[in-house]
């Protein structure tokens, strides 16, 4: 474990020294340009996103029934990074008029269709995961402790 933790960070240490290199090696308007688009994801992440998902989990606990609250979790945690990511390019499709390679796309409907497979991956979990009760008796009916009897002696 502690050798694939070693070539992790050198592989992390390797990939900033790269972007490093290529940073250094872009002019001043363009540097300008990215510690602007640094700045903006810190502050959106802060001041948008980290707000959204304390509010959606926040909506989540009283809304829905505890067993849903991970998949719900996962679920809303997962759109929120979609929508963060799609900001930028929503409704800039063709926006380089002599290039249309860039921004060539229809982003809002890529996006619709990722929170569309988000969601319905977590209905199919929860699905999947549905507990019959059934013909069960709920825990809380168990007689006795659930303590198992360990002979004398043994740890633990």
């Amino acid at each position: 474990m502690t050798l694939v933790r070693i070539l992790l960070g050198a592989c992390g240490i390797a990939f900033a020294a790269y972007g490093v290199s290529l940073l250094l090696k872009m002019s001043t308007t363009d540097l300008h340009s990215v510690a602007l688009w640094f700045a903006g994801a810190i502050l959106a992440e802060n001041l948008i996103f980290g707000p959204a998902a304390a509010l959606a989990g926040v909506i989540g606990h009283y809304v829905l029934p505890p067993r849903w609250w991970p998949a719900y979790a996962i679920g809303a945690f997962t759109s929120l990074a979609l929508v963060l990511v799609a900001v930028p390019v929503l409704g800039r499709e063709d926006a380089v008029p002599g290039n249309h390679t860039i921004l060539d796309r229809n982003y809002a409907v890529g996006l619709l269709i990722s929170l569309v497979l988000v969601w319905a991956a977590v209905a199919a979990y929860l699905l999947v995961n549905a507990k019959p009760t059934l013909g069960r008796r709920p825990a809380t009916a168990a007689t006795g402790p659930r303590t198992a009897h360990r002979p004398p002696g043994s740890a633990h």
